[in-house]
């Protein structure tokens, strides 16, 4: 999946404000992981996480649904590896 480089940008100060937050401790685990036994710098796992992000949302927008933290979850687990499959994200459905 193509996530434009702006989006990435603008998800990392979300990812990081739910790094604060105890209603997503499986935000902080994931960073953890990634920057622990996956040994990523801490910007490398924050952008990934922000891709995992941009996907979840992506699905929300074009599926006309709620935001499903189940697949968000999930996602990350999968971190540092993301889907191939789901389509192009376009900004524009994000902007209206």
């Amino acid at each position: 999946m193509e996530i434009p480089e702006e989006m990435i940008e603008t998800l990392v100060p979300a990812v990081r404000e739910q790094l604060e937050s105890p209603d997503t401790a499986y935000v902080k685990n994931c960073l953890e992981r990634l920057t622990g036994r996956e040994k990523l710098g801490e910007q490398e796992a924050l952008e990934l996480m922000a891709q995992a992000l941009a996907i979840t949302i992506n699905a929300m927008v074009v599926g006309g649904r709620s935001f499903d933290s189940g697949k968000y979850k999930a996602l990350l687990k999968d971190l540092p590896a993301l889907p191939d499959e789901a389509p192009v994200i376009n900004l524009d459905n994000l902007r209206n």
